[in-house]
């Protein structure tokens, strides 16, 4: 049986490498010449809620998932996964979520990245964590106390 050479070894792992940081080229497209549109052409569909729009590139974990009715909207927890960059998810959320009248309370980044949206009578907290190959997106949405939004509270003496 024949070994590959060094020389066959190395072309091969430039073609894999290539193939790896390109992987998330798709998810912006550029104008002539420009950069990174500032409208974060990723792909985007509803996710099961109907105002939060994730991009097309995540693959819904149906498995860790749930999304109840309560009245007239959905809450629950949403999870996907896909290969695409942490930090460009997260700067699609907060380009995204304001178009659907979610206003941005927060946006933490340690190991994770995690983003607070506050809507109406509801919040949604995103969590996108990164493993070897992929990264997760937990989109939880759930209803707030009347008198617990910020700024609403009450203080107790």
């Amino acid at each position: 049986m024949k070994r590959i050479g060094p020389f066959a070894a190395l072309v091969v792992l430039v073609f894999l490498a290539q193939g790896a940081l390109t992987g998330c080229a798709s998810l912006f497209s550029t104008k002539e010449g420009g950069a990174a549109s500032s409208e974060t052409a990723l792909r985007a569909s509803f996710s099961g809620f109907e105002d939060v729009v994730i991009p097309s590139d995540l693959s819904p974990d149906r498995k860790k998932s749930q999304v109840y009715s309560a009245g007239k909207v959905k809450v629950g927890l949403l999870t996907f996964k896909g290969r695409v960059e942490p930090g460009s998810l997260a700067d699609f959320f907060r380009n995204n979520l304001p178009r659907n009248g979610w206003k941005l309370m927060t946006s933490l980044k340690d190991r994770d990245h995690s983003l607070i949206f506050l809507k109406d009578e509801r919040v949604c907290l995103i969590t996108i964590s990164e493993t070897w190959f992929t990264s997760i997106c937990e989109v939880r949405v759930g209803l707030v106390e009347k008198g617990s939004e910020p700024g609403k509270g009450t203080t107790t003496g």
